[in-house]
């Protein structure tokens, strides 16, 4: 998986957490996005470690496939996580725990445009390229735009799921005076970025409204700070359950749906956060 920074910590964590209440050894590796090569290597070092079940968070979707056959020829399960390759069907022991990113970025796009009664500049931040949730996500927030004539996108670029990046940007947005009333990020670590440029340019909080993505425990701060307007939870416990009950069933050889997805939900500032906190 990616290094665990932010939302992969925490689904770190949650598989770390749920294989250990099922009395199971997880070895870790990690790959920056993007680093397909890296990873193929890794999932071949641990097909040759003879381990039970391979659980891959995709770092490039081009390797996705060298990946997938890795696996059917070694006849171990593997199990997507977080990210992975959408096909019709996948032949062996192959199973999918995803969110559904489009939908993340509709409901976070849909709740913006409410916020601006349906009128406004839109800016949108997106995640890694090689990752096809970016896609997606930013996907969804462009679907919305396009719904609501009095929306317009005026700004968009890449900042790979990165605070500092993001903050870069906006800062530099900023300097070419683009006026913008919402920044529709893919992510809260590019939403508190997107925040820390506004404060720093001395913007009053709310006066450009803010989006994210996952309901960190920084973002969820953010939010009752009311630095961000909307983020979409991604429930990286439950995302780490199914993958490994999933895993333990392909191990068992019992039937396993191919597709197994795990929901957003939106959360925002008018909204207890508790739930979404702990």
């Amino acid at each position: 998986m990616s290094p665990p920074v932010a939302f992969m910590r925490l689904l770190r964590d949650s598989i770390a957490e749920h294989a250990a209440s099922r009395g199971l050894t997880v070895d870790f590796a990690h790959a920056a996005d993007g680093a397909g090569e890296r990873q193929i290597a890794q999932v071949r070092q641990f097909i040759a470690a003879k381990v039970d079940a391979l659980l891959v968070v995709p770092v490039d979707a081009a390797a996705g496939t060298t990946i997938t056959r890795l696996a059917q020829e070694a006849d171990i399960p593997l199990i997507y996580m977080n990210n992975g390759p959408r096909e019709d069907w996948v032949t062996g022991r192959v199973a999918l725990v995803l969110p559904n990113d489009l939908v993340a970025g509709r409901l976070q796009m849909r709740k913006l445009a409410q916020m601006l009664n349906g009128t406004g500049r839109v800016a949108i931040l997106s995640g890694h390229p090689a990752h096809a949730g970016a896609a997606l996500r930013t996907r969804g927030v462009k679907e919305v735009i396009a719904e609501f004539p009095g929306l317009r996108l005026v700004a968009e670029r890449a900042a790979d799921w990165d605070r500092a990046k993001a903050r870069i940007c906006v800062a530099d947005w900023l300097t070419r005076n683009i006026a913008i009333d919402a920044i529709a990020a893919n992510n809260d670590e590019m939403a508190l970025g997107a925040a820390e440029a506004l404060e720093a340019a001395g913007i009053p909080t709310g006066r450009i409204l803010i989006g994210g993505v996952d309901a960190t425990a920084d973002g969820i701060a953010a939010m009752q700070r009311k630095r961000l307007a909307v983020t979409i939870y991604q429930d990286a416990a439950m995302q780490a359950r199914r993958a490994i009950e999933d895993a333990l069933a392909s191990i068992w050889r019992e039937p396993v749906q191919q597709y197994d997805w795990v929901p957003f939900e939106l959360v925002t500032d008018r909204m207890s956060t508790t739930h979404f906190a702990r």
